[in-house]
């Protein structure tokens, strides 16, 4: 964009903090830039308009963020709050973009609408920092792909209508629409051991301190694993779902042993995946998970299929029940498919 396209930015930003999409930290200059294609300085200088019609309020060391009651924006009973962490720019991410579009659709059928409240976690622990986390007034809400227990805990005492989305939680009576990856990676398992491989190896997250059902992926490729050899720690590379970090998993990986197949975990790790397996020389059957079209990725190709989409739709449809009906929010589970 040119700079002339700054008040394009800047009205584009105003309608997420007027529509309530934006109501605490906004994402950093360098994701503002990012999606919206620009240098720093176009999105700085947008930025300041917004600061300057006292929209956003700048703090040293805190961050950009939504100054109070902005525009004469006030929350009503037709909000649902959506609590996410990790991506700020949502909107377009491959993974969750998907699932934010069935989510609004889903509530603009209902007549609701979504404020979307973003929380930040420590990158060396992952838990979540909660100090100075306030929730608004709304009908619902939603915590989209966080299962920690504390903050769980807090959305709970609220008392009004919520779901979770995505990973399986601790507490199975909360409620939640889940991705089911038993079947689809017991699948990919058969068909890579149908296919002579005898040493799968396995790149994603294989431990947590505080949520377990974000090992559900690596739960269902022991067991299918299992089905048919012992299950070689060596093979297993322990990586938290981040861009660009299942390179160094695979390299220890290799450090250690000779997979002949491999199973990601998530699709979006898959560029640096496959680039380093070119690098050294290896040439062995990948299986991705989650179906996202990334550039780079060879199409077709093998992959577990999460319904993404879907998701988002049902979590809406699920709430909206529970806010009009007065009933209980229910769960649900959507099983991925292996697709080759």
């Amino acid at each position: 964009m040119k700079e002339c396209k700054q008040p394009a930015i800047a009205a584009e930003l105003r309608r997420r903090i007027t529509d309530g999409l934006y109501t605490g930290l906004l994402p950093s200059s360098r994701e503002l830039a990012t999606e919206f294609g620009v240098n720093f300085k176009t999105i700085d200088k947008a930025v300041a308009r917004l600061v300057a019609e006292g929209m956003l309020e700048r703090r040293r060391r805190a961050g950009t963020r939504v100054a109070a009651a902005p525009g004469g924006f006030r929350p009503d009973g037709r909000l649902i709050e959506v609590i996410f962490e990790g991506f700020p720019s949502i909107f377009n991410h491959p993974f969750w973009g998907e699932i934010w579009s069935g989510l609004v659709g889903g509530l603009a059928a209902g007549g609701f609408r979504p404020v979307l409240n973003m929380l930040e976690s420590d990158c060396e622990t992952g838990l979540l920092r909660l100090d100075g986390f306030s929730m608004i007034r709304a009908s619902g809400r939603v915590v989209l792909g966080i299962g920690e227990k504390r903050l769980l805990d807090r959305v709970a005492a609220e008392r009004v209508p919520f779901i979770t989305a995505c990973d399986p939680v601790f507490d199975a009576a909360v409620p939640q629409v889940v991705f089911d990856f038993e079947r689809g990676i017991r699948d990919a398992v058969d068909f890579l051991a149908s296919h002579g491989c005898r040493r799968i190896a396995f790149i994603g997250q294989a431990q947590s301190y505080t949520d377990p059902g974000v090992l559900r992926k690596f739960d269902a490729y022991r067991r299918a694993i299992q089905n048919y050899f012992q299950l070689d720690p060596a093979l297993v590379g322990h990586v938290r779902p981040l861009a660009g970090s299942g390179r160094d998993a695979l390299a220890r990986v290799l450090e250690r042993t000779t997979p002949d197949a491999l199973l990601a975990a998530y699709d979006h790790q898959l560029p640096g995946l496959l680039k380093l397996l070119a690098e050294r020389g290896i040439d062995i059957p990948v299986v991705g998970c989650d179906g996202l079209d990334l550039p780079g990725l060879p199409s077709p190709r093998p992959v577990v299929v999460a319904p993404r989409r879907r998701c988002g739709e049902l979590v809406a449809e699920r709430l909206i029940a529970a806010i009009t009906g007065g009933g209980k929010v229910r769960s649900a589970a959507l099983p991925a498919v292996f697709r080759h």
